[in-house]
């Protein structure tokens, strides 16, 4: 876990304020809740809140990262607006319609059924709310940097980011929202990744 939170704050640090701007954006969120599906350090939930009038739910599986996210809430300054969670994504223990913007970064690789996941941060979106989900570098400045940094921790990374694990490709999950019944719904590819939009 320590060797992840140290990638997490030293690398990829750059991505969570990235994303986060564009995620306001294209929702037009300004405030409400901001729902951090397996938030690790709580990095992009705690950009979202810092960058807007978002509370932001930190939400993980793994107590370890729980506590991890909220000592990094209380770093920043943020622990009265903000709270972090141990929850399974299959089961929200959240009310209908209370989340204003779901995200996630780097987490669905983990979920074991996609269908079910999606459907229940579907459930827990307000009227308005929208979700993001999925996994990318960033700009191409990011990205490179990101690279660079990482090809010295580990070879892998030397000729560029490695490629996805099978069953994480859009067509793959694609097909998943469909099964969740999920429409309408956008996934736009990145270099290094995609990213699902849907709404209620």
């Amino acid at each position: 876990m320590a060797a992840f939170l140290a990638i997490s704050r030293d690398v990829f640090a750059p991505l969570y304020p990235y994303y986060a701007d564009r995620f306001l954006k294209q929702s037009g969120v300004t405030r409400g809740v901001c729902l951090d599906l397996g938030c690790g350090g709580g990095g992009l939930g705690l950009a979202v809140a810092a960058a807007s009038g978002c509370f932001a739910v930190l939400l993980d599986q793994s107590p370890a990262m729980v506590r991890a996210a909220a000592g990094e809430a209380a770093g920043r300054g943020l622990a009265g607006r903000a709270v972090a969670l141990a929850a399974d994504v299959h089961a929200l223990p959240l009310p209908d319609g209370c989340v204003d913007l779901a995200v996630s970064r780097g987490s669905l690789m983990f979920w074991e059924d996609l269908p079910r996941a999606f459907s229940e941060i579907r459930r827990v979106l307000s009227p308005r709310g929208r979700a993001f989900l999925g996994g990318g570098l960033g700009s191409p400045a990011i990205r490179e940097a990101i690279c660079r940094r990482m090809a010295s921790r580990d070879p892998r990374w030397a000729k560029g980011p490695p490629p996805p694990r099978p069953g994480t490709e859009p067509e793959t999950h694609a097909r998943l929202l469909r099964a969740a019944g999920i429409h309408p719904f956008a996934i736009a590819r990145e270099d290094a990744g995609h990213w699902i939009e849907f709404g209620k």
